[in-house]
């Protein structure tokens, strides 16, 4: 499983704002792919404030705007007008290679929105040899059916955020 952080801290802070901002930056670890990753976090914002985020904000490399504001926001029916995507250039070095990589994963995805039912399935598994319990969505009542969905059509339960 992997651990992703995002921190954003500005250069000229305050001892004491930056203690702020280190009690409030925490993690989600249990994701296994970049569907996960979405969901796993909004679930995560839900079990440490009390409520779904309002907006969403996803800073990755700029390769990947495709899959996360379009494949992943519409797998959750999160508003597009509430999604937003900064992306970070990837190296010159590895950019061709890494392009031609997500070209073949966002067709997987493209195909199985909830990465349950194709390869990804398998790659997913495979991330977590030692079947780790993933804590979700216990802590996410409001949204477990989408947590247990698995098919190439959308979803159709009630979500927080699509009211």
């Amino acid at each position: 499983m992997s651990a992703f952080i995002v921190m954003l801290l500005c250069c000229d802070c305050l001892a004491g704002e930056e203690e702020s901002v280190r009690w409030r930056a925490l993690t989600e670890e249990h994701a296994r792919d970049s569907f996960e990753n979405l969901l796993f976090s909004v679930c995560r914002f839900r079990e440490l404030t009390g409520s779904y985020p309002h907006n969403i904000t996803v800073v990755s490399y700029d390769f990947k705007e495709e899959r996360f504001a379009h494949l992943h926001r519409s797998a959750i029916s999160f508003p597009e007008s509430r999604f937003f995507y900064i992306g970070t250039p990837a190296s010159p070095m590895s950019r061709e290679a890494a392009s031609k990589g997500e070209a073949l994963v966002r067709a997987q995805f493209q195909e199985d929105p909830y990465g349950c039912i194709s390869s990804l399935k398998g790659k997913k598994l495979g991330r977590d040899p030692f079947h780790r319990t993933i804590p979700y969505p216990e802590g996410c009542p409001e949204i477990k059916g989408l947590f247990r969905h698995c098919g190439t059509a959308p979803y159709q339960g009630s979500l927080p955020w699509a009211q």
